[in-house]
This record gives structure tokens, sequence and C-alpha cells, in this order.
């Protein structure tokens, strides 16, 4: 029989007067936000667009880690791109698709062989991307370091 658990994450949103908003968020504090630029927006705000995005791409990061963590493997760097493609349809805008490109480093074969197979298990399991209707792809490459 499977345990059925609740999470509940909070942040706060708040808009002022002069137009200025921002989201307290429970770890990190404030941020502030607003449209992105494409909407009339300033790019020192974060956007929700982007927040989407990071929110796919580093979901993908700690999923990984969970199990390199699981199998005892090691890496010595990781680097990830993330981008969400917009389309505008009969409906209205929405996400139609999020491509993470990342590489990392391991320091022998086995650990690079075994980091790319875990790769699967992170592109299935992460609970953000098997959250959303628009498809994720997640390509990770992993080379070994040369010292």
């Amino acid at each position: 029989m499977k345990q059925e658990r609740t999470y509940v994450y909070l942040n706060t949103v708040r808009r002022e007067m002069d137009g200025s908003t921002t989201t307290l968020f429970s770890g990190p504090g404030e941020l502030a936000i607003g449209p992105a630029a494409e909407f009339g927006g300033r790019s020192e705000s974060l956007n929700p667009e982007e927040l989407f995005v990071a929110a796919v791409n580093s979901c993908l990061l700690m999923t990984l880690s969970y199990f390199l963590q699981r199998s005892k493997i090691e890496i010595e760097s990781y680097r990830a791109v993330a981008e969400g493609q917009v389309r505008k349809d009969s409906d209205g805008l929405r996400f139609v698709e999020v491509v993470v490109h990342a590489k990392a480093t391991a320091k022998d074969p086995s650990a690079a062989a075994k980091t790319s197979d875990l790769a699967g298990l992170a592109e299935k399991h992460c609970l953000v991307s098997r959250s959303l209707s628009c498809p994720v792809h997640y390509h990770l490459s992993v080379e070994v370091s040369e010292e």
C-alpha cells in the first residue's frame, strides 16, 4: 500500500502602488519580479517564464543529484542551459517544450557512463517536468576529466 503525502510550498506575491512587484520565498527571501521583456518588463526583474524554465532545469539537477548520491557517484562539475519555447495558438500563449542541455565531468569512465544512465532516471522522475503539459527533453553529456 502506497503512503500518500502532501507537501506545501509557499511564497507570497506583492504588488505596490508604484507598480513594483516582488515575490517573497520561504528560503531565499524577496526577489523582484515582472513581465518578460517582450511583454514590457525590465531585464533586472525575474519573470514567470524564466522562473518556469529555471524550475525545470534545477529540478532535473536535483533529481540527478539524488540518484548520483544513492549510487555513490561523484561528478566534478555540472552546467546546464535550459530553453523554453512559447507558442501562441487559438487558446493563447503556452509553453510547448522545454529543452535542457547539460554537461558534466566525472573522474573516471565508469562514473561517466553511470551518470549518463542516471540522467534517464532524472528525466523520468523529475517532479516539476512530470507535472507539466508540455514535453521536457533532457540531454546530458558526460566527459571524463583529464586529471
